[in-house]
């Protein structure tokens, strides 16, 4: 059978890998000029460095399962367990211990006065004497958590991880897509605390992300590999518009979204995607050796609207992963900051970013190298209303013939666990047409 895939990020590699191990003949077509969708390397001085997705999360087991098949198994990197940081109108307060989604475990949290005062612990400890129903109706996350604990709980510790992580507000965050059932665990267990508390404790143990030692780039680079020497072809450079401008095939598999461009669910569409930059930065920065951020800070809304800060996060990479501080030697460092309006990602101001959120002055002459890259990612799952736009998306995509399937983050959800489970099994599906 002759299968071409449309789009060659993570899902459409792991697709035509599987599909020429069956036999087939793959053609893979990508409109950039380079493999790998949202992972992408960036060089910074003699340093190769992710630009993109830097981990994948160790859930299902299906990721760390292809690492072990390209022989990357005794390259699998955890990250160093330096807690990360909070900020907000120029104060800079770790994350409390222990906590689920920025939701604290208890009053006794370990670093939570410190993050949200007294009036903050005071609300916690309230929290467990409430009403279970108390914000059980809410309509969304923000609603649920102030509800529950009150404003400051809401802005410094929840908001701050749903802007940087998600790219979303709570007020835009649907209660179910990033705490599953928690409604009526909340019923169950009768407050918040108890909830976070029951499911830490159901965890798995070890660091929830993972990552490939040298930089998430090099599974891309393994993947390609492996895809070329079972005789996978690649055309770069191609931008389909139409499903008939497919090469002569027996199959497809599809990974871009339906949009005004490609337009093949007709009149469905994936949404607008959203923007964001990431601008990397390497620095001479001695004083950056004691980690004095942690692993990177998400920054809370301003209370004040008069934060000069634009970034959204940062994340301190060379005290996240021993491999890259190792790379860089002493007194060097880098770090990343992720902006949702890119108009704010200049140079200047990641520099002065980087100086407020690490509260060390940092001049322009330490910056010894810098990369950025503009990010169009697709709407976040995790949106009031992207269920039932998801569910629209794939009655569309079930109504086309059964030799056409679709895969990727648009359709299968966000990050590498649910991506390349989804592509082996749309793989086993396409064995079965006749």
């Amino acid at each position: 059978m002759r299968v071409a895939i449309v789009g060659a990020g993570v899902a459409g590699l792991v697709a035509a890998r599987r599909l020429a191990q069956f036999g087939h003949e793959v053609l893979v077509l990508e409109a950039a000029d380079a493999p790998g969708g949202m992972i992408q390397p960036a060089n910074l001085g003699n340093l190769q460095i992710d630009i993109g997705a830097e981990a994948f999360a160790v859930r299902g087991g299906a990721v760390a399962e292809l690492v072990d098949e390209l022989g990357l198994t005794g390259e699998l990197v955890e990250p160093r367990a330096l807690g990360s940081w909070g900020y907000q109108d120029g104060e800079a307060y770790a994350q409390p211990k222990g906590g689920l989604l920025g939701l604290p475990p208890g009053p006794e949290a370990a670093g939570l006065e410190a993050a949200v005062g007294p009036e903050g612990v005071a609300a916690v400890a309230h929290e467990a004497l409430l009403d279970p129903r108390i914000g059980a109706d809410a309509a969304n996350l923000a609603d649920l958590v102030r509800a529950r604990y009150g404003e400051r709980i809401l802005h410094r510790l929840v908001a701050p991880v749903t802007r940087g992580v998600y790219s979303l507000d709570p007020e835009l965050v649907r209660v179910d897509a990033l705490l599953p059932g928690v409604l009526e665990q909340l019923r169950e267990h009768g407050s918040l605390g108890a909830v976070v508390r029951d499911r830490r404790a159901a965890a798995s143990p070890g660091a929830l992300v993972r990552s490939v030692r040298g930089g998430m780039h090099r599974l891309v680079a393994a993947l390609v590999a492996d895809c070329e020497r079972l005789g996978v072809a690649f055309e770069y450079g191609t931008r389909l518009r139409q499903l008939d401008e497919l090469p002569e095939h027996d199959a497809a598999v599809i990974t871009v979204p339906p949009s005004d461009g490609f337009p093949y669910l007709g009149d469905v569409r994936a949404g607008r995607s959203v923007q964001s930059e990431v601008v990397a930065l390497l620095l001479d920065a001695p004083v950056l050796d004691a980690h004095p951020r942690g692993t990177g800070l998400l920054v809370a809304p301003s209370a004040s609207g008069t934060d000069p800060v634009r970034a959204k996060a940062l994340t301190h990479v060379t005290a996240k992963w021993p491999w890259l501080d190792e790379a860089t030697g002493p007194g060097r460092h880098v770090v990343r900051l992720s902006y949702a309006n890119p108009d704010d990602a200049s140079l200047q101001r990641a520099l002065a970013d980087a100086s407020a959120l690490l509260g060390s002055p940092l001049a322009a002459e330490q910056l010894v190298d810098h990369a950025r890259q503009l990010w169009h990612m697709p709407p976040p799952p995790a949106r009031i209303g992207a269920a039932n736009a998801r569910a629209k998306l794939q009655d569309a995509v079930a109504d086309l013939p059964p030799n056409i399937r679709c895969i990727g983050t648009w359709i299968a959800g966000t990050g590498l666990a649910s991506v390349v489970p989804d592509a082996n099994r749309v793989v086993q599906q396409l064995q079965n047409v006749d």
